[in-house]
């Protein structure tokens, strides 16, 4: 067995109809064979990450619960590390949420939970780290949400984040939230740097960041696909409104 990528187009005569097909069937076999081998690496790394990761988040937590007893002047420098190690275990947790998509294997945890206090939490998390920001939030939903609130958690955190990071120039971002009939709406809006048109499609492709911004704004490119698939998994929907220099407009929709 051997894969193949294949493609054809129908050829059609004046009436509309096909006379003709033109085709090419490609082998890819080794870009898919180093792709498995690829992935196979990112699982097991990360995993194997987890541990140490794990085990340095615990000794500066003891720490930092030392230096805040004796007031110690070199606190910030714990803070910030201990900021350093919150992000790579969050990088990790998303190599290891691609491996659980390629294998189908990136369940949900359903429960009845208060949506707006996720949110609210969400917020105030982001806005302790994000001081140069100002985020506005308006709307509620009216009831209770049976959802996976640690994945809706993700999204909008990943959302956030991102409104802040591509919004230097910029103090405030916008949050709103509409409950539509049997629908929750969050939309999360920024005045940031945009994306160009031709790149809306492609925005929440695995891997994909904007040619030449990559080496300005830090990220792997794998956010907006997990969350993408978050949202599908929820039976919702994802999507961007965005112009350069305007800023963006992410906003997902899922049923209550």
């Amino acid at each position: 067995m051997r894969w193949h990528l294949c493609r054809a187009t129908a050829i059609r005569n004046d009436e509309g109809n096909v006379t003709s097909w033109v085709g090419a069937a490609v082998d890819i076999h080794d870009h898919k064979t180093k792709e498995q081998v690829k992935d196979e690496f990112i699982s097991i790394a990360s995993h194997e990450l987890k541990t140490p990761l794990t085990t340095a988040k615990a000794y500066i937590e003891l720490v930092k619960l030392n230096m805040e007893k004796t007031k110690n002047g070199n606190l910030l420098y714990i803070q910030k590390a201990g900021e350093s190690i919150n992000r790579l275990n969050d990088l990790i947790g998303e190599l290891l949420d691609v491996n659980k998509i390629k294998s189908g294997k990136l369940d949900l945890r359903i429960s009845k939970f208060d949506f707006n206090e996720m949110i609210s939490s969400s917020i105030e998390g982001i806005q302790l780290i994000t001081p140069d920001h100002k985020i506005i939030l308006t709307g509620a939903v009216k009831e209770w949400v049976t959802a996976d609130r640690e994945r809706l958690q993700q999204v909008f955190l990943n959302l956030l984040t991102n409104a802040v990071k591509y919004s230097p120039n910029t103090d405030k971002v916008f949050v709103n939230i509409v409950q539509e009939n049997s629908e929750v709406k969050v939309s999360v809006i920024d005045s940031g740097i945009g994306i160009l048109k031709e790149n809306i499609s492609k925005i929440f492709t695995m891997y994909y960041r904007e040619e030449g911004r990559a080496l300005q704004f830090q990220g792997l490119g794998i956010g907006l696909s997990i969350s993408h698939e978050i949202i599908q998994r929820h039976k919702g929907k994802i999507w961007v409104d965005s112009e350069v220099d305007k800023g963006s407009t992410f906003s997902f929709t899922f049923p209550i």
